[in-house]
């Protein structure tokens, strides 16, 4: 699934939530991101706590966060009104990357017990962006270097996704996914997001939930 909306919130709940982000980014150099596939080069991220293991979100809202709530309540209020079913939320953090940077193809991992057609990522994009600043979110079926292997392109885009600020993006975790290397020629500039992951509905055939700190996949079968 993938679906986005613009003009998420109301401009004084958008700007509160921009102005937290913006809070908690501390300096970062551009780098590459999963070199030999290795998941834990990952984006740069502040991750809220505690993670919502009983699925309330809330628990990481009050009172260092409150900002977020609007947010969490409308993403929760969107999903299933595009027919989620038994959506828990697991996490969210505010993510930064600068100029030149970009997201190689990946997977992101499944949550709880959800197969990940049944998990979702959900964001909100913060930062300001102009057409030719890159950076967009780019959808499409996986090129694998062998049977089994590393994913190593993206062919057949089925979605392009400029992120423009107050951008809602949703999809679920079966979706091979990367982000356009940023163009903005201003060492100054951060790309910023608030994220989220959600599960739904449990599968029979996952019997413990799986790990959540391997976030990333980038094989063929997972």
């Amino acid at each position: 699934m993938i679906y986005y909306q613009d003009n998420f919130l109301p401009e004084d709940q958008f700007l509160a939530l921009k102005k937290k982000v913006e809070s908690k980014y501390e300096p970062i150099e551009a780098r590459e991101l999963f070199p030999n596939y290795d998941f834990k080069q990952e984006p740069d991220k502040f991750i809220l706590q505690p993670i919502a293991r009983s699925g309330n979100w809330i628990d990481y809202c009050i009172p260092n966060a409150i900002e977020c709530i609007p947010a969490l309540r409308k993403m929760e209020e969107t999903m299933q009104s595009l027919g989620v079913k038994e959506l828990l939320n697991w996490s969210s953090w505010f993510q930064y990357s600068v100029d030149t940077m970009s997201l190689p193809v990946h997977r992101d991992q499944a949550v709880r017990k959800s197969l990940p057609k049944d998990t979702y990522s959900a964001v909100i994009y913060t930062s300001d962006w102009q057409e030719g600043w890159g950076g967009e979110f780019v959808v499409g079926k996986p090129v694998f270097d062998r049977p089994g292997g590393n994913v190593k392109s993206l062919t057949d885009f089925s979605h392009i996704i400029e992120p423009k600020p107050n951008r809602l993006t949703i999809w679920s975790r079966d979706e091979w996914h990367m982000v356009n290397a940023l163009t903005v020629n201003d060492p100054n500039y951060v790309r910023s997001f608030m994220g989220t992951s959600w599960s739904s509905v449990e599968s029979s055939t996952i019997d413990k939930d799986q790990n959540p700190y391997q976030r990333f996949y980038f094989t063929e079968e997972q």
